[in-house]
């Protein structure tokens, strides 16, 4: 099992974490009646944008994945267990 460390947890239903290479990685829960979690590896320019601004940064991103999910083909499914 991969060691993560939390970074940032929304009230809007993402969370930011640091996995143990230290990459960023946001999940976040998307669906409307089945609602599942997807995760997105932020690039090196979107994580600068997150240690600049923050969690303003982070809203707007997870709004775009709600939106759409594949994000591009970028999305994966969270680790089990």
């Amino acid at each position: 099992m991969s060691r993560e460390q939390v970074v940032h947890q929304s009230p809007l239903l993402y969370r930011v974490l640091r996995e143990e290479d230290g990459a960023l990685v946001i999940e976040v829960v998307v669906g409307g009646i089945a609602m599942s979690a997807v995760r997105v590896r932020l690039t090196e320019a979107e994580a600068e944008a997150f240690t600049r601004e923050g969690s303003a940064f982070s809203d707007r991103l997870a709004k775009d994945i709600m939106a759409w999910p594949p994000f591009g083909g970028r999305s994966y499914d969270p680790p089990t267990g």
